[in-house]
């Protein structure tokens, strides 16, 4: 299992990285959805947010895991990260 605080960082700097200035970064919590409720990335966006993750992490994301049960927050994407 990863340190979340760790995981939480890593998932913040991918938001802020990619989508610059897209999204005010004091928006950012763990209660935000990622999708159009939220931040307003599209299911591509999250994919690419997986796969970054994934990247960073040096782990398989499972992104079937978090897709199937529909809105993902960033809480939920951190500590489902965390568990792996």
């Amino acid at each position: 299992m990863a340190d979340r605080a760790q995981i939480a960082a890593t998932v913040y700097g991918i938001l802020a990285m990619r989508w610059t200035g897209r999204f005010d970064g004091r928006r950012l919590d763990d209660q935000v959805s990622l999708g159009s409720d939220g931040l307003g990335l599209d299911s591509i966006e999250i994919v690419e947010l997986l796969l970054d993750c994934e990247e960073e992490v040096g782990r398989d994301t499972h992104p079937e895991e978090l897709l199937e049960t529909g809105s993902i927050s960033v809480g939920r994407l951190i500590d489902h990260l965390a568990r792996l």
